[in-house]
């Protein structure tokens, strides 16, 4: 069960490119950490949240409730630096890694993933500086730069004839 929230917000940088950065999209190391803040009373839950992680597409975190992993991400939608206002993805999830025997045989909790997706979505809806948005659209094939125009029907377009 994946989560995934979509963002407008000048809250985070996402104009200067970093020394550290793996590539010039890498933006949310700050996102990340205003969340994790906010969601730390999970902690009161049994929750135990790690650093902050680089991603090449933002940046993230785990969120461990007992032997559960749950990532949460935050990825920067875009190129590179752009202009106002920049759009944000959330997504939070159960990941296992690559143990294969977890994937195929572990459920996990439930109830503590719901826990995690509702602390953050309200973390999210609590300050007025950050938007929630529709998911954005890209190329007809689903690859390539986000685009903020309505998808085309007929021939060629997903869907049409």
């Amino acid at each position: 069960m994946d989560v995934l929230i979509t963002v407008e917000t000048e809250m985070f940088d996402h104009r200067e490119v970093k020394p550290h950065f793996i590539n010039p999209c890498c933006f949310g190391e700050d996102f990340a950490a205003w969340l994790k803040k906010e969601i730390s009373p999970l902690a009161d839950s049994g929750f135990n949240l790690s650093k902050i992680i680089q991603e090449d597409y933002g940046g993230g975190f785990w969120a461990w409730h007992g032997k559960d992993p749950f990532w949460v991400a935050i990825s920067y939608v875009g190129d590179g630096p752009q202009e106002a206002p920049a759009q944000w993805v959330i997504s939070v999830n159960y990941d296992p890694g690559l143990n294969l025997i977890k994937r195929l045989f572990h459920k996990p909790d439930r109830q503590a993933l719901e826990q995690l997706r509702d602390h953050v979505l309200q973390a999210v809806a609590s300050k007025t500086a950050i938007r929630m948005v529709p998911a954005p659209r890209y190329g007809p094939d689903g690859l390539g730069t986000p685009s903020k125009s309505p998808p085309k029907s007929g021939a060629g377009a997903p869907g049409g004839g």
